[in-house]
């Protein structure tokens, strides 16, 4: 378990913890001469159970908020630190907001310096915490009264702290492993150290790591858990992790994090559920620029707010909005976060982060807002129950992403409306109702093709799909047209859906392109233009040019120019020809022509067309062979 300190300067944070534990936190000459802490400093309570009790102890002067703030981020509990002789001070009330927006509900108030004043005034300052607390926060722990100059309450204290249990451990163990790194230095003799509260999952001396959002891979040399050698560490213990691999001191910055191989995913748009504080001095207007804290990492971003109807939010205040940031970060859905302004005088308000990968574009539908909603419900289980209840296809792949879940995670149960499909190394979730909907509007958009064009040979296959349903719904559209197909309800041919019992009925385009292709097979190498051919074929515009469709369509005919078609056949005849004039050397038009017999309009017009396909390379009056793949690329063979 993990407590923080929080309070104003001077109220004796430093000192309580030196008395709890033994361990003096100020290691800084600069602490020490001043009585001032500057840096994050940390301390470990064993109990008598065997386990280990974390405190984070962070500064209370204004100047050091930030790093306030980054110390906080990921306890269990926190203790309030209230001094009898000064009673609540503006740093207890920034604290105290933001331990309220980071989501820290278990709190503790301890008045200190009781052997300073008198009864009266420990009595008069434990009563104005207490309406300070209840106040701010939605709940609360105990009260308790100490000096640690005289140890009173401090056996108390003590007490209570160990008989406390973390809460909600289960979720994030499920998770991978993540470090927002805190500190980051060199150990003689054991080299490059890290640490951070372990926020989600497990590591093992061993395992290799990325840096991010640099992408640098690390391996865990040795590593400490609540300040003891260990081979493995668990989300909720403060770690250090010796590190081997190409990185140097350098190339580690606070707020950095190392995450799992697997989990490397960086976000620059994050989709949250924000609350403006109540006492918030400024109203939050749509794109306002503002400094976030996430871990223990400071970035610069924009607010847009996306729920409808909302372009700015007022004290007390809440809606669903995505922070653009100026830089990638890491965050995983239910990471809790503060807001500052951007100049950094005030706290805003905060929240938490619902899906780390946020769209650019639709970040408003009402199908995304529907997504977002399930997210903010914390559990991957419930959230994937709730998008089961509103109809909604759903990608477990981005799911299991959001939440930061291992990549061997398992779906869970599904209640009997649902349905698990898999398509493109994908696993879907989708209900029967949702099916029928998609083969229904499948069947209605076919028929309506048909109806547009009766001469059509059924649809193109993505153009099916795109007349069916929104973008959204692809997934479960691909999956249930496949289903047709292969239960013979639809037939496809050519790349385009048809009516089953369609397949094997000549429509009228294919009777006119069998008319067109006769006349090209009679001309041989001899290729006529288009009119000749028409003339020859005894075919409408019209209908040529459905003839021409359908011949293209199949892949049997290919267009030259403007002016002339080709048999496949005729035109693989022609390249061959030409590997075989370049085999030696260059070859000429004339070349060319006199090999197979041609003409020389139509030898310039096929030596064109294989120029402009990258097939043949022209050098003045010569030409050579550039991509002997390039032609069975273009007629797909």
């Amino acid at each position: 378990m993990i407590i923080a300190t929080a309070g104003h300067v001077d109220h004796g944070k430093t000192s309580l913890i030196k008395a709890l534990t033994g361990v003096d936190t100020d290691t800084l000459a600069e602490e020490k001469a001043r009585g001032l802490t500057i840096n994050l400093g940390y301390a470990y309570l064993p109990t008598s159970d065997g386990r280990v009790i974390g405190f984070v102890d962070v500064p209370g002067h204004h100047r050091f908020i930030n790093t306030m703030i980054s110390g906080v981020s990921g306890i269990d509990r926190a203790l309030v630190i209230i001094a009898a002789d000064d009673g609540p001070m503006p740093q207890t009330s920034e604290h105290l907001n933001v331990l309220k927006v980071l989501g820290v509900t278990d709190i503790d108030v301890v008045v200190t310096k009781i052997d300073a004043v008198t009864p009266k005034r420990v009595a008069e300052v434990t009563r104005e915490a207490r309406e300070l607390i209840n106040a701010r926060c939605e709940t609360m722990g105990k009260m308790f009264q100490v000096s640690t100059v005289t140890g009173d309450g401090t056996a108390t204290l003590k007490s209570h702290l160990e008989s406390l249990r973390p809460k909600g451990r289960d979720q994030a163990l499920e998770r991978g492993f993540r470090l927002s790194i805190d500190r980051r230095f060199h150990v003689s003799g054991a080299g490059l150290v890290v640490t951070g509260t372990a926020s989600t999952g497990s590591v093992n001396v061993g395992d290799h790591l990325i840096l991010q959002p640099k992408g640098l891979e690390v391996r865990v040399r040795e590593l400490r858990a609540h300040d003891s050698v260990a081979t493995s560490a668990y989300a909720g213990q403060r770690v250090a992790l010796c590190l081997a691999g190409k990185v140097e001191l350098g190339d580690i910055d606070r707020g950095d994090c190392l995450v799992e191989p697997t989990l490397d995913q960086l976000s620059q748009r994050l989709d949250v559920q924000l609350t403006l504080l109540s006492d918030a001095p400024t109203t939050l207007k749509h794109l306002l620029p503002v400094k976030l804290y996430i871990g223990a990492q400071r970035v610069s971003g924009k607010v847009a707010l996306i729920e409808n109807g909302i372009s700015s939010l007022g004290p007390g205040e809440a809606s669903m909005a995505q922070l653009i940031l100026d830089t990638p970060i890491s965050a995983y859905s239910g990471e809790r976060l503060l807001l500052r302004d951007d100049s950094e005088s005030f706290h805003l308000g905060g929240g938490v982060v619902l899906d780390p990968n946020g769209p650019q574009y639709g970040k408003a539908k009402p199908e995304r807002l529907t997504w977002l909603s399930a997210l903010a419900t914390g559990s991957v289980g419930t959230a994937l129950n709730q998008l089961i209840e509103a109809n909604i296809t759903t990608n477990w792949s981005d799911l299991a992403r959001a939440f930061h879940l291992k990549q061997d995670a398992v779906v869970p149960a599904l209640p009997d409306t649902a349905v698990k499909f898999d398509l493109n190394q994908t696993t879907w979730i989708t209900t029967r109702s949702a099916i029928a909907a998609a083969r229904q509007a499948l069947l209605t958009a076919l028929s309506d093709a048909k109806a547009h064009d009766s001469d059509a040979r059924g649809a193109p296959r993505e153009r099916l799909i795109k007349l069916a349903g929104k973008p959204s719904d692809k997934a479960l559209l691909e999956a249930t047209l496949t289903t047709l197909i292969k239960t013979g309800v639809l037939g496809m041919t050519d790349g385009r859906v048809h009516d089953a019992k369609d397949r094997n009925k000549p429509d009228g385009n294919e009777r006119q392109w069998s008319s067109l292709e006769r006349q090209l097979q009679e001309a041989g190498r001899h290729i006529p233009v288009l009119s000749e051919l028409q003339r020859d074929a005894q075919l409408d515009e019209r209908s040529l040019k459905l003839a021409l469709k359908c011949g293209a369509e199949g892949g049997s005919l290919h267009r030259i120019n403007a002016t002339r078609y080709a048999l496949t056949t005729t035109i693989s005849e022609f390249a061959e020809t030409s590997v075989t004039l370049a085999s030696d050397r260059s070859f000429s038009v004339a070349d060319f022509k006199d090999e197979l017999g041609i003409g020389r309009k139509l030898a310039v017009e096929v030596l064109e067309f294989f120029d402009s396909i990258n097939f043949t390379q022209r050098e003045g009056n010569a030409r050579t062979i550039a991509n002997p793949k390039a032609i069975r690329s273009r007629l797909k063979l």
